[in-house]
């Protein structure tokens, strides 16, 4: 598992393969300044962007949770470790607006592009073009989630890789924050301190007392992540069992995914396979250079363990970024590789990321012309119905309705936990008596509790008809008032309906 480098001698690389080209004359100035710009695209696009509801989710944790009670309680609904949820309670306690959540994970991605930019051993095109990859660029820097920590923290893995055997304390910090990031990157740091461990025993340096402090921290880090994300005996969702779709989905989507640019035409067989022969090129540098069975299992890891446990397109990412580890703490490698297996490693490296991104400028593109969330402009509708009349009741159906909450300093949804003021994020609790789902019988249910106004998340169970609640409504009395759209964008394309549907008393 890497412990056994080979170091060959080094041949002439091509200028267009050295990391060092053209030049370095600029080298203090042009990573910052690359970064400077990354950021201005990030804040140009993240402005338009409204939270939906697993970013309000967080948010409100944080902020209606007291520290103590949300890592050692509420993570255990939400199947997480908590380092992101720590950073979102320091800043919400602090006085920071929700409005500004996207520049929090905005600055780390920014961090770890000026990382990139600065450290990675690439040629200046391959660390632009990773930076403005849609991961990178989009997915976990705009949308703000937990999985941004990981644009900043697997590069620094990547640069302390090297020395992980003389210095592993700086090592086991980043990998145990790493562990702490999500439930994802926690099975990519457990395998990466695995390989950390085996080097150490390989190479002697398990007798030294700086491998058993290092060692005690990141055990006792990963436990910590592990306490926290454990589910709870009641949480409402649980691992669907085996499903090695979800597995094949993640390779997809992580590499070659909808290559007619937002078009179904290729078949996902098809795009699976294509995803494998575009990565062979890389297979084979690292096998050249001894981290073939690393970058293995960290890639089997994050499948397997998609197959075990509920897994949605986001997590794809996570993979694109060990790809990326893989190529960083190899590429050194290239320069004893032939001519041919050189060229060939540059095309299909040059041409993951130009569609990856390709799929960032289509999504920035979605995100400015499209409302990515209904949440900002549901809040309004609620907030003007209460100061026409403060004692309005307000309902709603559907999680995802949530995505309003955090524009209140309190629980507007009078059907939800007895109408009480805190909390205002949805427990996953089977005991919970607020449904989750967009189901015709709880919209049955809330119409027949005779509130004001009612929030009906249009993103309906499969099979169901808008037309059918609508009809619901006007048997009870309700007519349909507005309707605030919203899509979850994936790429190219709308991936999630995340529309609310308001819901009043027709006048007689």
């Amino acid at each position: 598992m890497g412990v056994l480098m080979r170091s060959p001698a080094p041949m002439p690389l091509p200028a267009v393969l050295s990391p060092t080209a053209p030049s370095r004359s600029n080298e203090n100035a042009s990573p910052a300044i690359g970064a400077a710009g990354f950021a201005a695209v990030l804040i140009a696009v993240g402005s338009h962007h409204e939270a939906w509801f697993d970013e309000a989710q967080a948010w409100l944790l944080a902020r209606d949770s007291a520290l103590p009670d949300l890592l050692l309680h509420r993570l255990h609904y939400e199947g997480t470790p908590g380092l992101w949820h720590m950073l979102l309670w320091l800043a919400s306690h602090a006085g920071y607006p929700f409005l500004g959540l996207w520049l929090i994970s905005s600055a780390i991605a920014v961090s770890g592009a000026f990382l990139v930019l600065r450290t990675a051993p690439f040629p200046v095109w391959l660390r632009l073009g990773i930076i403005g990859s849609y991961f990178f660029a989009y997915q976990y820097s705009v949308v703000a989630r937990s999985y941004a920590l990981d644009l900043l923290l697997m590069p620094l893995a990547a640069l302390l890789f090297p020395r992980r055997a003389t210095q592993p304390m700086p090592y086991a910090i980043v990998l145990g924050l790493l562990a702490n990031a999500n439930a994802h990157s926690f099975m990519v740091a457990g395998t990466l301190y695995a390989e950390a461990i085996l080097l150490a025993l390989h190479a002697g340096n398990w007798r030294q007392s700086a491998f058993y402090r290092s060692t005690a921290l990141f055990v006792f880090l990963a436990l910590c992540a592990i306490l926290q994300a454990w589910p709870a005996s009641d949480v409402s969702f649980n691992a669907s069992g085996i499903d090695f779709d979800r597995s094949g989905r993640l390779l997809r989507e992580a590499f070659v995914d909808r290559v007619g640019f937002g078009t179904h035409d290729a078949p996902f067989e098809v795009q699976k396979l294509a995803s494998v022969l575009i990565l062979l090129p890389s297979l084979i540098l690292f096998r050249r250079a001894g981290t073939f069975i690393l970058v293995g299992s960290l890639a089997l890891s994050l499948l397997v363990f998609s197959a075990l446990q509920p897994t949605n397109v986001w997590h794809s990412g996570i993979l694109f970024l060990v790809w990326i580890f893989g190529l960083w703490i190899s590429w050194p490698t290239l320069n004893a590789c032939s001519r041919s297996l050189r060229g060939l490693v540059l095309t299909s490296v040059a041409a993951l990321v130009l569609l990856q991104d390709a799929q960032t400028a289509a999504a920035w593109i979605r995100e400015v012309r499209e409302p990515y969330s209904s949440g900002l402009g549901a809040a309004a509708i609620v907030r003007a119905a209460r100061e026409r009349d403060p004692a309005v009741r307000v309902a709603a159906v559907g999680f995802k309705a949530f995505s309003l909450q955090p524009w209140f300093n309190h629980n507007v949804f009078a059907n939800y936990d007895g109408g009480r003021s805190r909390p205002a994020f949805y427990v996953w609790q089977r005991q919970q008596a607020f449904s989750p789902n967009v189901e015709l019988s709880f919209f049955r249910t809330t119409l027949a509790g005779r509130y004001e106004l009612i929030a009906l998340s249009t993103d309906l169970p499969t099979g169901s008809d808008l037309k059918d609640y609508v009809l619901a409504g006007s048997e009870n009395g309700y007519c349909p008032t507005a309707r605030v759209s919203g899509h979850l964008i994936w790429k190219a394309y709308r991936r999630e309906d995340d529309g609310i549907l308001f819901f009043e008393r027709c006048p007689t």
